[in-house]
């Protein structure tokens, strides 16, 4: 966060602009509420998870929409420096 933070302070308008950069901000976003959401609600049963042969479908839809996410901001965060103007 502090690279990304001050790289961010570097160029500031320029990556508001940014299309790439407003779309890997809100993955952020939407990661950190998945992780909320699963701490939250899904990981209140994680006490039977060892006796179910397969883990409940809303942990695994949460570890999906994560992996989704992760993936996204990797990849719209090397978009971005296809996408800027250069100075």
């Amino acid at each position: 966060m502090t690279t990304g933070a001050l790289m961010f302070a570097s160029n500031a308008n320029d990556y508001f602009v940014n299309t790439a950069f407003r779309i890997k901000l809100l993955l952020l976003a939407a990661a950190g509420v998945n992780m909320l959401v699963f701490q939250l609600v899904t990981y209140r049963g994680v006490a039977a998870w060892d006796r179910d042969a397969a883990l409940p479908l809303p942990a695994r839809l949460a570890s999906a929409i994560s992996l989704t996410c992760w993936v996204a901001v990797v990849f719209f965060g090397r978009w971005i420096g296809f996408t800027m103007s250069p100075l």
